[in-house]
């Protein structure tokens, strides 16, 4: 409150602000994820890009600090994980060879079925790779070995966290007052994130890697509302092993994964009936129904890894998600809700049409009624742009991809014959023709982020004024030179979006607008980018 501790969001370019370590794992995400590629590119790595815009926020920016030249190069390292050289890979300083699925021991479960799947090493790895476990099991342990010599003793370490689901700060904030302008007392937890400072062992880190602390022994788990307790089971698990011992103390041990994965189905509510059972008895005594039994018939039920091996199992019956299963039953969401009356986790318990916080009203989105989209020049997405030769503008989409998963399983000779060997430009036979452009041909697709140079697909599927390039392409194959860009090597369909985050997604502290990672935050929307596209006038590879 008195400004000596600022947050880092208030000067996010100043150097002590800037992140300077990124390792990426289990993921693309310099194409695949990253709206605003070639901002990426500049502003995180310092290297070539293809964005011709400029900083025009000078004027509007009020609340953080403008620096005139944003920085370029933020980052010192970049460490990815990979089995395969992606464009991620292709841009990081050190790629550490990881086992792929069939050379590990790994857990694959998602809410969008009810099934767990364990992943079984079934062959060796390959030459020097390591399973993603192994890899930050050795980094914890070098770290560690550094840490004693320079990073000794306990380091207090002060983490902001924000206002969360499920938690008292669901009805801190029915009004949008700001404690930095002085319209409210500034209280952690109410009026400003929480605060909690935390004592790093640096020099054990390794040590706490491979080992199960005893903060759930004493805190039970929970989550999306529920709390269990599991102190017997942590009991039992030291019992039976196996164990880590440091420091005259004795944990259960996570030394490898298919340890850490038998410590996860023994203390989760899915695979351990008997958690679930105590789940849904903490959840009666909040809304005074009988809930029990829908976890009775399965309360002796343990999973481990072996028996998952054995044959993939459905997940139990579990207050911590709102569909249910049984025998012949397929999960469906909120039947928890609506046939055992568990009221839905919003502000009034009910299901919402009409949002009544300021935020919501004052967009206008108070109600699901239609809005029309605001006009292609007030995105600001074509303002440095010069249309050179016959040149038509587009709405650019980026749907998931037809021949492959992300990023992944499209780069091999089937997949890329039925995908012309790139990643094609859809575009309606209207638009195709106000340019002289055929199927087949190639296109350059560019706005003030980037350019993409690909192949056009010309379909009438494609409705007029809208484009396509399917998430996700690589810069490893397939990708021409742009003329409109030095003869510079083009990009994917990220280098034509930014991120935009849309301020209502940003209301916190009000029932169902509070913050829960992956669940409630500000997404990045980029379905109202715009384009400029052009017959290529010469292929340069």
């Amino acid at each position: 409150k008195g400004g000596e501790l600022e947050f880092a969001i208030e000067d996010p370019d100043a150097e002590a602000a800037w992140p300077r370590l990124w390792f990426i794992w289990r993921g693309n995400a310099l194409m695949s994820s990253a709206k605003g590629h070639e901002y990426f590119l500049d502003h995180y790595l310092g290297t070539h890009h293809n964005n011709v815009s400029k900083d025009m926020a000078e004027d509007s920016v009020r609340n953080v600090v403008w620096h005139a030249k944003a920085p370029s190069g933020k980052l010192d390292l970049i460490i990815d994980l990979n089995f395969r050289m992606d464009t991620s890979a292709l841009y990081s300083d050190i790629i550490l060879p990881a086992a792929t699925w069939y050379e590990k021991d790994d857990l694959n479960t998602t809410d969008m079925h009810s099934f767990i799947h364990p992943l079984s090493q079934a062959v060796p790895r390959c030459w020097e790779s390591k399973s993603d476990w192994d890899i930050f099991r050795a980094i914890s342990k070098e770290f560690s070995r550094m840490a004693a010599k320079h990073l000794p003793g306990l380091t207090p370490d002060v983490i902001a966290t924000p206002l969360a689901h499920d938690t008292p700060a669901e009805i801190s904030q029915p009004e949008m007052r700001d404690w930095h302008k002085g319209e409210v007392e500034a209280i952690p937890g109410k009026t400003m994130p929480d605060f909690k400072v935390v004592e790093r062992d640096y020099a054990n880190l390794y040590n706490q890697f491979i080992s199960f602390g005893p903060g759930p022994r004493k805190n039970g788990l929970g989550a999306h509302g529920t709390h269990y307790s599991v102190e017997d089971f942590y009991d039992e698990m030291l019992a039976t092993g196996p164990v880590q011992r440091w420091d005259g103390d004795t944990y259960p041990s996570l030394l490898d994964a298919r340890e850490a994965a038998n410590v996860v189905l023994k203390l989760a509510t899915v695979t351990n009936g008997e958690l679930a059972y105590r789940s849904y008895k903490n959840m009666e005594e909040k809304v005074g129904l009988p809930l029990a039994d829908l976890a009775e018939d399965s309360r002796g039920v343990r999973m481990t890894f072996k028996d998952l091996q054995s044959q993939p199992r459905r997940l139990l019956n579990s207050p911590m998600w709102s569909g249910l299963v049984g025998p012949g039953r397929t999960y469906a969401p909120f039947t928890y809700n609506k046939e055992r009356l568990v009221p839905w986790r919003t502000l009034t318990g009910r299901q919402h049409f009409y949002l009544d916080h300021p935020g919501y009203i004052q967009f206008g989105e108070h109600l699901p009624t239609y809005k029309p989209k605001p006009k292609p020049n007030e995105y600001a997405d074509l303002a440095f742009s010069e249309e050179i030769g016959p040149t038509i503008q587009l709405n650019f989409l980026t749907p998931h991809g037809k021949w492959h998963i992300h990023s992944t399983y499209g780069d091999n000779q089937r997949m890329t014959t039925l995908s012309r060997g790139c990643e094609p430009f859809w575009m309606h036979p209207r638009d195709a023709d106000a340019i002289d452009v055929e199927d087949n041909d190639w296109v350059e697709v560019h706005n003030d982020h980037g350019v993409v140079v690909t192949r056009a697909a010309v379909s009438h599927r494609i409705p007029q004024g809208i484009c396509i390039i399917y998430h996700s392409p690589e810069r490893t194959y397939g990708v021409p030179k742009s003329p409109l860009r030095g003869n510079r090597r083009a990009g994917g369909h990220n280098s034509l979006t930014r991120t935009r985050l849309k301020p209502n997604l940003m209301v916190g502290g009000y029932g169902q607008f509070t913050y829960h990672f992956n669940y409630w935050g500000p997404t990045g929307c980029n379905r109202d980018t715009h384009i400029l596209v052009r017959k290529l006038p010469k292929l340069i590879w």
